[in-house]
């Protein structure tokens, strides 16, 4: 089980890595990078100069940098749907009596199947906005399965007796998931929102485009700001009693996160949606939620002090 336990927290870790792999693809541009799929410019390995290109795709499609961006991401996506799998037979295999382990790895071998078809259906959509927040959330929901596989096999293998929370505590750490989802979500129709604004106002500026989502931009600045307070007043409870050391690193990492959520958000107000700010705050808020995800899950098996 230990094991097993390692390979999952580290399926669980490559999850976030291709979450942020395909946040990189959508800032840089490069969801188009090759026009085909699975196929890049209809060769499995990317052309390498306009020459190799195929008489019936459009070489003016071509950018080498961008091809091989998205060329690269669908390579690591292929590798962690083959951890996912392995990590789904090794559970059916040894563990098939632990339903809590069997199914949620079965199910995350599941939606990977279904994600590796949904690329697809990103490609051919042209990058519906849409399409590519659906492609993210389920994203998500894998590595949340991801997470609670590993939590229950830390917890099979733990000897001590664990530490204590308050009751309190656990209400503000589901409060604070809540939030954290409504967040993403709000923040995916925010930059559907821009995106639909540039693809109708080439020229637009970034500032306008952002005053051009309506009340989409306040809401989601004035939740980041709860996010953060309740990530302070979060922390603050798991920290204050007898924590394990799972839940003590979680309570410490969830603080610091939600600092630099705002950091990157108002970096992202008042410096005009820069690329490498919006990569960052949009991987931020999926650590955000997993570190949560993690408190969540491991203050269910943690002992409650009242």
């Amino acid at each position: 089980m230990r094991a097993f336990g390692r390979f999952a927290i580290f399926t669980a870790i490559a999850t976030y890595f291709l979450i942020f792999m395909g946040g990189l693809v959508r800032v840089s541009g490069a969801g188009l990078g090759c026009p085909d799929w699975p196929k890049c410019f209809g060769r499995w390995i990317p052309p390498v100069s306009i020459n190799q290109i195929p008489a019936h795709i459009d070489a003016a499609t071509f950018n080498l940098t961008l091809a091989w961006i998205e060329y690269i991401n669908r390579l690591f996506g292929v590798t962690v749907g083959l951890l996912i799998l392995a990590v789904a037979i090794w559970a059916i295999a040894r563990y098939r009596s632990n339903l809590r382990i069997v199914i949620p790895g079965v199910l995350a071998a599941l939606l990977t199947a279904y994600q590796g078809w949904q690329g697809s259906q990103v490609v051919s959509s042209g990058l519906k906005p849409i399409i590519v927040s659906a492609h993210m959330v389920i994203a998500l929901i894998i590595a949340g399965l991801m997470i609670y596989i590993s939590i229950q096999a830390y917890y099979r293998t733990r000897t001590d007796s664990g530490g204590k929370y308050s009751k309190r505590s656990r209400l503000l750490t589901g409060i604070l998931l809540f939030a954290a989802l409504t967040q993403i979500i709000i923040g995916t129709q925010l930059r559907e929102a821009i995106e639909i604004t540039f693809s109708e106002f080439p020229l637009i500026s970034s500032t306008e485009a952002l005053s051009q989502s309506g009340g989409l931009t306040y809401v989601h600045a004035f939740l980041g700001i709860i996010i953060m307070i309740l990530a302070f007043i979060t922390s603050y409870k798991l920290l204050s009693r007898s924590p394990s050391p799972l839940v003590w690193q979680s309570g410490w990492t969830i603080a610091g996160l939600g600092l630099l959520q705002i950091v990157f958000g108002i970096i992202l107000f008042l410096a005009g949606i820069p690329p490498i700010a919006r990569l960052l705050h949009m991987w931020i808020s999926a650590l955000l939620l997993g570190v949560v995800l993690i408190t969540l899950f491991a203050l269910g098996h943690e002992r409650s002090a009242g």
